[in-house]
């Protein structure tokens, strides 16, 4: 049962900066609620104030603006997935986008939330990892943008200061011959958090039979989305061929720090990302061919 809170209902962008301000630190930050009041109504925590940035426009939508994608934290994790230009430039994060909870959670829940939430089971947070995505954050009187790798200080917790408000998430486009894919891996094909995650952004040499750069992120292999630096850095300049993609698989999985849980051990999941690393990298390339 929820208790009792104040309910802040900011229309624009300025207001709610100067809302989040005055309410302080205390103030819990709602968009698509799919978290927050789940964790309320369950007793996790509670609040007297929230203030819901729901009504914000400035923080909708999908544009192109020059060489780079900018979508708006409030974007819907459905609106991501059936968007065309997503689907052409950034189809991992619409692999992501698809597995986020139900229907009903994808329709009301959004990107930005995704990534404030800050679980290491999010499944849009390692394509956008592998996305060279960055997140521009405001607060009354400033603004700074933050590499997505560097928003993540663990688990539910990230560099956002006090008042300050995730606004814009900004994505390079893609180079030529270059695409993406991310694979989860759960106990069920449907509403169950991942017990891991692989995505992985390719980019291949002209002709299409070397990688010329690789970039692999895993899902729930550490308290926050995590780089395979090794695995991605020995695909580099190799010639495309299963057994290369295969080794980038060991390597991604010698690097993961999983750990072992009541879901599974962490053995388990070492063993797991020798088979999704490269399916998550075959995907991307054959969405190149």
């Amino acid at each position: 049962m929820l208790r009792p809170f104040e309910l802040s209902l900011p229309k624009t962008l300025d207001e709610a900066l100067d809302t989040y301000e005055r309410l302080g630190p205390d103030c819990k930050i709602v968009a698509g609620g799919t978290d927050v009041f789940v964790e309320m109504h369950s007793g996790k925590f509670e609040t007297k104030q929230i203030m819901s940035i729901i009504a914000v426009k400035e923080l909708e939508g999908i544009r192109e603006e020059n060489d780079k994608v900018i979508i708006g934290p409030l974007t819907t994790h459905n609106e991501v997935d059936k968007s065309p230009l997503i689907q052409k430039l950034f189809p991992g994060l619409c692999d992501g986008s698809t597995q986020v909870g139900s229907l009903q959670t994808r329709v009301r829940g959004t990107l930005g939330g995704n990534i404030c939430n800050a679980v290491p089971s999010g499944d849009t947070l390692s394509p956008l990892l592998t996305l060279d995505t960055q997140l521009v954050l405001a607060k009354k009187g400033s603004t700074r943008t933050v590499a997505f790798g560097e928003f993540f200080l663990g688990a539910k917790k990230t560099v956002l200061e006090p008042g300050e408000l995730l606004v814009s998430i900004i994505i390079p486009k893609p180079y030529a011959n270059s695409s993406s894919g991310y694979i989860k891996f759960g106990r069920r094909k449907a509403m169950d958090l991942a017990l891991l995650g692989a995505a992985a952004s390719v980019t291949l040499s002209e002709d299409r039979k070397t990688f010329k750069e690789v970039k692999i992120g895993l899902t729930t292999s550490a308290p926050v989305p995590m780089y395979a630096l090794n695995a991605s850095s020995y695909l580099t300049d190799k010639q495309v061929s299963d057994e290369i993609i295969k080794e980038a698989g060991r390597i991604a999985s010698s690097e993961a720090k999983s750990r072992s849980s009541w879901r599974c051990s962490a053995e388990y999941r070492h063993e797991i990302l020798k088979v999704i690393v490269p399916q998550a990298i075959n995907r991307a390339l054959q969405r190149i061919k």
